[in-house]
């Protein structure tokens, strides 16, 4: 994109400002799903609406033919608001009520169970429906990730999961028909040093080795084997969660996930749900920055301030964004510390070797698109304009914060 079209999209939309392509988030898609099919025809991509749930993003994805996967009653109600069918939403997530697990269930949605308590519910439900209920459950399984114990779901090895199974099958009021897994891209490592913060450890692992979803998806489809066995009812889908890299590495992770599935169920395979999320937006998103000061530290370093920080760019506590100049300025490059503008000392978005930045330069920081804007908040500073590139033209679809919009949503008296 031309710097000086950048430029007049600043002077008529503000800086910040994040920039969405609509055609990217199309490409994507389109080719994470055929990507997919080509080795494996019966897969279904459900997008994580947690990566970014904006109402024009998610018109896009849906009118492209993805499925739903939320992990909660709020990212299902906003689902249902979008048109979403409920057979075409798979319901994950620890915390589901039941009044949502019972809404989900009458609406023909996929729900997944991550604990005995959602088990629980779910039986009370059927029990009151008068009918067994067609349910998932969460599967986590060791692929030798160093890591506390996997708070969701039921582990397999340890022969939780086989057990929950049992108890559905013993009840009479829930059919396991499906079984989820999903690898994370953020794991909290073992407690070093008695650290007693309770996510200090936090580790970013993506994109994962496809070697770990081969492990995952081989013991998976082991285990559906050992479900029909022991219930006679068959498993209709597998569900390998996220996590996975941009859609232009996909080819291993392909292989990995559906070669262990044929080789198990040969022709009579399940149906495959796949759960992308930062695949399909992450590089379809980027945000232009203004700098507003800039400074030699006493190390050596430049310390650049512009004027968007760790409130709109929440990922950077985890990894340190791709941050370039919008112009090539000729300047030398030097180490940098990009600060954005919040009165805080971790307010730091990124660590580079970029050219000297002055004041009134802009920056670029690139593949933001995934969970930068639903995490994000009007912590000091409000939350920018977001804008649609779509068929040549822009559009706001989400608006740039006011003081007003701060004091309506806390329901304040003048």
């Amino acid at each position: 994109m031309e710097p000086a079209y950048l430029d007049s999209l600043i002077e008529e939309y503000g800086s910040p400002l994040f920039l969405v392509s609509a055609e990217k988030i199309r490409e994507n898609l389109k080719t994470f799903t055929e990507t997919f099919r080509e080795k494996y025809p019966k897969s279904e991509v459900a997008y994580a609406y947690k990566a970014n749930y904006l109402p024009g993003v998610l018109r896009i994805i849906h009118s492209e033919g993805a499925w739903a996967e939320v992990s909660s009653g709020f990212e299902y109600d906003i689902a249902g608001k979008m048109g979403v069918p409920g057979e075409s939403i798979v319901f994950n997530g620890p915390g589901k009520t039941k009044e949502q697990l019972k809404k989900a269930l009458s609406e023909g949605a996929l729900v997944n169970a991550d604990n005995k308590e959602e088990i629980g519910l779910l039986s009370e439900i059927a029990r009151e429906m008068g009918k067994p209920a067609d349910v998932g459950i969460r599967i986590s399984v060791d692929v030798g990730i160093n890591q506390k114990a996997d708070r969701f779901g039921f582990a397999l090895e340890s022969g939780e999961a086989a057990e929950i199974v049992e108890l559905c099958a013993a009840s009479g009021l829930l059919n396991v028909i499906c079984l989820h897994v999903h690898l994370t891209s953020y794991i909290v490592e073992p407690d070093a040093g008695g650290q007693r913060i309770p996510a200090r450890n936090v580790k970013l692992i993506w994109p994962k080795s496809a070697d770990m979803y081969e492990t995952a998806a081989g013991k998976i489809s082991k285990f559906a084997r050992e479900v029909e066995k022991k219930t006679g009812g068959a498993v209709k889908y597998l569900d390998m969660g996220g996590g996975f890299p941009s859609v232009d590495s996909l080819g291993p992770y392909v292989s990995a996930v559906t070669a262990p599935l044929l080789v198990e169920f040969g022709e009579k395979t399940p149906v495959l749900i796949l759960e992308p999320g930062r695949a399909v937006v992450k590089d379809a998103v980027s945000l232009v920055a203004t700098v507003l000061a800039s400074r030699k530290l006493p190390d050596g370093q430049r310390a650049v301030t512009i004027d968007a920080g760790i409130n709109v760019l929440p990922s950077s506590y985890w990894t340190s964004q791709e941050v370039t100049p919008l112009r090539h300025s000729g300047r030398k490059e030097e180490n940098s510390i990009i600060y954005g503008p919040l009165c805080l000392q971790t307010d730091i978005v990124a660590r580079t070797f970029i050219s000297e930045l002055e004041p009134g330069d802009r920056v670029v920081a690139k593949n933001v698109g995934a969970y930068n804007i639903p995490q994000s908040s009007s912590f000091i500073r409000p939350r920018p304009n977001v804008v649609m590139l779509e068929d040549g033209r822009t559009r706001i679809i989400a608006e740039a914060e006011t003081a007003d919009d701060v004091l309506k949503h806390g329901r304040r008296s003048p």
